[in-house]
């Protein structure tokens, strides 16, 4: 049905960024459409196009930066991977499992080793549970182990993010926000998991709790051999964690590279247009870069051919009729953009 119009020409796993059994997640041709329904019925009239065609590979221990503007559809990428929102199309292989269409028991095993930290440190945990519960209570879905070893387990993680066996005994509303960011994190660490979503986990941080954030999650996946997909708004935080970044606009991937490639020689015109929006500290420094004008279209109904043409400085008439097709400039480093297509040969 809808997840058949997904576009054609999407770098297939195999041949793009995601071959190779050295990747701990695989994500071929995903989709996520969204109904929106009218009548008394209650009938499908549109879609919300918000995963649309993203294929994309994260490597064992290693952290991939995903970035874009609000609305572009990276939270929910992330909750799909995670199977949290079931996709219309496509595959996540995860740990060589296809867990779109894994059995109930197979995914029940699977979540163990994927966790996901919230943006919001205060709304994903519930008030009205101690921190001790929070954290143990992923233990006790998933394990045989008595509350005794639970709570010994949660002291541990506790530990490990700077709080204390002391404070599980506290309530959320007993800690600031960067405290309850790492009780989060805590939580996230309990089963030990291989892959852990950054939804954003510092956004809702002031400026100097977010490097200490920061700088915990590159500690705890050099301690632990994580893997991160670390979602963003800002690139100056993407540039401090990522080791591959991923740029998202309208359900869609337009570039891919790894992260000195993007921030040292950006290719598509949105991510220079990002770039050029990342904050300078000399306010006497000249701004060089290209100015996003105009709004994110409305994903019900993208604009035809290449989504960012109606807001490119750079935009082609073959823009407007004809999708990219995402293409391999360097060396892991691929633009879905005609300037560097058939249509610029």
């Amino acid at each position: 049905m809808m997840a058949a119009s997904a576009v054609e020409g999407v770098a297939a796993v195999e041949q793009g960024t995601a071959a190779g059994s050295e990747y701990l997640l695989r994500i071929d041709n995903l989709v996520k459409y969204f109904p929106v329904r009218a009548g008394a019925l209650g009938r499908a009239v549109n879609y919300v196009r918000a995963v649309d065609g993203v294929s994309l590979g994260v490597k064992s221990g290693q952290t991939l930066g995903l970035v874009g503007e609000s609305g572009c559809g990276k939270t929910t990428l992330a909750r799909v991977v995670l199977c949290l929102l079931q996709a219309d199309s496509g595959s996540v292989v995860f740990d060589g499992q296809d867990i779109v269409r894994a059995a109930p028991d197979d995914l029940r095993r699977l979540r163990r080793q994927m966790q996901i930290i919230f943006q919001d440190p205060f709304s994903s945990l519930n008030p009205r549970m101690k921190v001790g519960s929070i954290i143990s209570e992923p233990l006790k879905i998933h394990t045989k182990l008595s509350r005794p070893e639970r709570l010994a387990r949660a002291a541990e993680s506790l530990e490990v993010v700077g709080l204390g066996p002391r404070d599980l005994d506290r309530y959320p509303h007993e800690f600031s926000g960067g405290q309850r960011q790492r009780i989060g994190i805590a939580r996230a660490l309990v089963l030990r998991p291989k892959l852990i979503l950054c939804d954003e986990p510092v956004s809702a941080l002031d400026v100097s709790i977010q490097s200490q954030i920061l700088n915990l999650l590159r500690q705890l996946q050099q301690d632990f051999g994580l893997t991160y997909i670390f979602i963003a708004h800002g690139l100056n935080v993407i540039k401090h964690v990522s080791d591959r970044v991923a740029v998202m606009y309208l359900g869609k991937i337009v570039e891919e590279a790894p992260a000195d490639n993007v921030f040292r020689t950006p290719m598509h015109p949105y991510t220079q247009a990002l770039m050029a929006a990342i904050p300078v500290p000399n306010p006497a420094a000249r701004r060089i870069g290209v100015t996003l004008e105009g709004d994110v279209p409305s994903p019900l109904n993208p604009p035809p051919g290449c989504r960012f043409h109606t807001r490119c400085a750079q935009v082609m008439p073959v823009c407007s009729v004809e999708e990219p097709v995402s293409c391999e400039v360097s060396p892991g480093h691929r633009v879905a953009c005609h300037l560097f297509g058939d249509a610029a040969r």
